[in-house]
């Protein structure tokens, strides 16, 4: 069953700065190559299809609708396309006669919506288009919220083929760094991520920051790390 990520699940306290046990720890030297940041907040124009993206959000009875739209735009629209992402799991409501679950496939937070292009062009886009809708602001910086591809790509896929294994909190990104160590990915799918150790529901979770949320990603553990700090 997906998890339902609308809301945070328990978090343990870790008062201590250590290394989180069973977490394989990594001098940057000791790697076969140097270890390069490839998650960058730059918005860097290699093309169309590497623009960063933003998000914002729409009524939750509008998002299907909203899709639609979007769709039908980018067709129109090749020259200057605004890719939608939205992130779907599954939820399961008992039935009104309390015999069986009916099961949904549901936005997992409510009325977010992720469009691909810089900033401005977005801005524009949504002034012309829907201006009763605003792109995100980053609450740790005050300014729309922009994600580079490199960044979406991987979560992405990730939230496309394991939807399970990525857990959207409510609590800000900062709250997280009290008494840890902050981590970077070396290997996998997610190399060059940055974050930190968290039990989350009994079991030790990368929690990293995309947009201004705090997002929590399983199944981190035959990862190697190295300190980001």
């Amino acid at each position: 069953m997906t998890q339902d990520c609308s809301t945070t699940p328990s978090i343990a306290n870790e008062n201590d700065k250590r290394f989180p046990k069973g977490i394989r720890i990594k001098s940057a030297d000791a790697t076969s190559e140097p270890v390069k940041q490839q998650v960058s907040n730059a918005e860097e124009r290699v093309g169309d299809d590497q623009q960063p993206w933003g998000y914002l959000f729409v009524h939750n009875r509008q998002v299907e609708a909203f899709k639609k739209e979007m769709d039908t735009y980018n067709l129109a629209h090749p020259e200057a396309p605004h890719a939608c992402f939205i992130h779907y799991s599954y939820k399961y409501k008992q039935k009104s006669n309390g015999k069986g679950v009916i099961k949904k496939h549901l936005p997992t937070v409510s009325g977010l919506v992720f469009l691909q292009g810089d900033t401005q062009s977005l801005q524009t886009f949504l002034r012309t288009h829907y201006p009763s809708y605003h792109l995100i602001k980053d609450c740790s910086t005050g300014l729309p919220a922009s994600i580079s591809h490199q960044k979406m790509q991987p979560f992405m896929q990730v939230l496309s083929s394991h939807p399970e294994h990525i857990t959207f909190l409510r609590d800000p990104f900062l709250k997280f760094a009290k008494d840890r160590v902050k981590l970077r990915v070396l290997t996998g799918i997610f190399k060059g991520f940055e974050g930190y150790i968290v039990r989350v529901d009994r079991d030790r979770q990368l929690v990293i920051e995309v947009g201004g949320y705090a997002v929590a990603l399983r199944d981190v553990h035959n990862e190697d790390f190295t300190p980001a700090e």
